[in-house]
């Protein structure tokens, strides 16, 4: 009797994709609408040997070649069956719709109709509450964003474990997981755990929820006035400036040299050093110059900014050290 039944409805689905696709497919190519035909023959068979992710792939395919009432209504069928409840409750509800609106009052929205109650019956649901301190903090239900009207109401879910986050308004998040089973309600009240930080765990919720992760915080800087950073970067920045004016002075020894040596632009290869020698002075002038104003200003900020303005106990010392072409900083901090 059920063999019967079954073959009955599989020449049944049969018919009607190859009558509902008559007029409108022709505009389609002839090998894409084979191709369907073959697609959606083999996922009936798929669908009739229990092999259901097999047949959602195929009917798939068909509904990218073109998507009608009966396709959409085994897509579901599928997912069903695959305890994608909530996904195939929305294409049960699209199926039976298209096929109102196509006039279709056969044995097929018949059953679109049949197969959409007895899912709704199964669909678990989830309502989630504010609880204490969760007024203002955004809710997430599996990584999604509920928006207000969703909250404290009933949301359709697939039966399982589903992650609930809040997350507050300077960034925290904790979460929650909550298990729900077929054809079941759950409530769930997302209480802000108490002195949430980044070295305690969140507190645990209770029955019905288990506690996953808490919040994370950035460690706060160090405040006061007895870094000796400022002190470090102004010295270096003095030192720079002093060397600015050393460079400077040399090269305008350089200059004065040329001046004497050359005649004109035209100068005796005895003085080629000497010209190297002052564009050389002339480049550190300008560097050492910038880094000692950088240098003095950012100390000068940071010491503000700190409210400090004494020297730590062991002052940094800094040394220069001048050769031919380069100079040298350093210190001991």
């Amino acid at each position: 009797m059920g063999s019967r039944r079954l073959k009955r409805r599989l020449s049944l689905a049969v018919l009607l994709v190859a009558s509902s696709w008559g007029a409108p497919l022709w505009a389609q190519s002839e090998d894409d609408l084979a191709r369907a035909r073959q697609m959606y023959g083999q996922g009936l068979t798929q669908e009739a040997a229990g092999d259901w992710a097999g047949a959602l792939s195929a009917f798939q395919s068909v509904a990218r070649i073109k998507m009608t009432p009966q396709v959409r209504f085994h897509i579901a069928r599928c997912k069903e069956n695959l305890g994608r409840l909530n996904e195939a409750l929305g294409g049960y509800r699209l199926a039976e719709y298209e096929a109102g609106q196509a006039g279709d009052k056969d044995e097929l929205l018949i059953e679109i109709q049949k197969a959409r109650e007895a899912l709704e019956k199964r669909v678990p649901k989830l309502v989630i509450e504010r609880g204490e301190g969760a007024e203002a903090i955004k809710i997430e239900l599996d990584g999604v964003v509920l928006g207000q009207s969703q909250i404290g109401r009933e949301v359709n879910v697939d039966p399982g474990p589903h992650v609930v986050a809040g997350v507050l308004p300077g960034g925290k998040r904790f979460e929650r997981t909550v298990e729900v089973t077929e054809g079941k309600s759950e409530t769930l009240r997302l209480d802000v755990p108490e002195g949430l930080t980044a070295s305690e765990p969140a507190p645990n919720p209770g029955a019905g929820s288990k506690p996953t992760e808490t919040a994370t915080t950035s460690p706060k800087p160090e405040t006061g006035g007895s870094s000796a950073l400022p002190w470090v970067i102004g010295g270096v920045g003095v030192a720079s400036l002093a060397a600015s004016g050393v460079f400077y002075l040399m090269k305008n020894n350089a200059e004065d040299e040329l001046d004497k040596g050359c005649l004109g632009r035209v100068c005796p290869d005895t003085l080629s050093s000497t010209q190297d020698k002052g564009k050389t002075y002339a480049t550190l002038t300008g560097v050492t110059l910038g880094v000692g104003v950088v240098g003095v200003g950012v100390a000068t900020v940071m010491l503000l900014s700190s409210g400090s303005s004494s020297p730590p106990e062991r002052a940094p010392e800094v040394s220069l050290g001048i050769g031919p072409k380069s100079v040298t900083l350093g210190g001991r901090f």
